[in-house]
């Protein structure tokens, strides 16, 4: 997880069943973080992000690759170089959504 700012990071409130928050902090308590930390590092476990070698969309590859490149030298939180990697994540992400409505859209109406 990143070390920003809260306001700048996406937000989304839930409603658990009756004992899962319970679970969650006792999880949380024995990896030693908090509560949030512990529900990002499970949600990042089951939905790791797209890497080049998957993505089909040319664009999207070459902008992944780049982040790829920038966070193997292991930029500080919040610094220059990454928030330059998060701006290409974030923009591969729109053309991969993009494209794949694109996509969806022509097969809708019949057309490839």
């Amino acid at each position: 997880m990143t070390n920003y700012p809260s306001v700048t990071q996406d937000k989304y409130i839930i409603r658990m069943p009756d004992g899962l928050r319970d679970r969650i902090r006792e999880k949380a308590e024995a990896n030693r973080r908090s509560m949030n930390a512990e529900i990002v590092a499970l949600l990042e476990e089951h939905y790791p992000p797209k890497t080049p070698e998957t993505v089909q969309e040319p664009g999207a590859r070459i902008l992944l690759w780049l982040a790829k490149r920038i966070r193997r030298q292991e930029p500080k939180p919040g610094s220059t170089r990454d928030r330059r990697a998060q701006m290409y994540e974030s923009i591969a992400a729109e053309i991969i959504t993009r494209a794949d409505a694109i996509d969806r859209s022509a097969k809708e109406r019949g057309r490839d």
